[in-house]
């Protein structure tokens, strides 16, 4: 029940209203407290969260129902590549990484799952596209996500250098606009 009032309340801002609702909010908030939603998943899946991040306020104006749905995307696909991966490599532990950079309001989420081929780089933010098994592909996740941060006046990238050691991306940014602080 904890955990599932956890989640209600960070989803909250995915109900209609707010996911149309600028408001002034901490980004370092908004990603503490979506991480905690998923602590028991994180904790079943056994996924270690490192977080890099100073303990001062970034305050942005913009819609938190967005940011709030391009991290649940991320972190759903993280699942999803880790558990694939962790069972080709047992042992392996799954790692999902995250920094906050103040000026501009920039995340920078990461996994040490698989990543993804380079000739994939543009393809992952089109809908439908998906390398995922048959039964569980939509591709919509990363299309969605990049919809909401050019909505929000921001951009969703997947970095084009690799720090996987097989040479294949795993490092989104996204960055929201100067003009978001307040």
């Amino acid at each position: 029940m904890k955990s599932l009032g956890k989640r209600i309340r960070v989803l909250d801002p995915l109900s209609v209203s707010g996911r149309q609702r600028v408001e002034t909010f901490d980004l370092r908030d908004l990603i503490l407290n979506t991480l905690e939603a998923h602590e028991a998943q994180f904790e079943r899946h056994k996924i270690n969260v490192k977080l890099s991040m100073s303990d001062d306020a970034v305050n942005v104006r913009s819609v938190k129902g967005m940011i709030v749905q391009i991290l649940e995307n991320l972190i759903s696909n993280s699942k999803y590549w880790l558990d694939i991966d962790a069972g080709k490599q047992s042992g392996k532990k799954s790692t999902i990484s995250i920094s906050l950079l103040p000026s501009p309001p920039t995340i920078v989420y990461e996994d040490n799952g698989p990543g993804i081929a380079q000739e994939n780089r543009e393809r992952v933010f089109r809908s439908f596209f998906s390398l995922k098994e048959k039964s569980k592909r939509r591709g919509l996740g990363l299309f969605i996500a990049r919809e909401c941060a050019s909505y929000v006046g921001g951009s969703l990238t997947l970095d084009p250098n690799p720090e996987n050691p097989n040479g294949r991306l795993n490092r989104f940014t996204l960055e929201l606009p100067l003009n978001t602080t307040k």
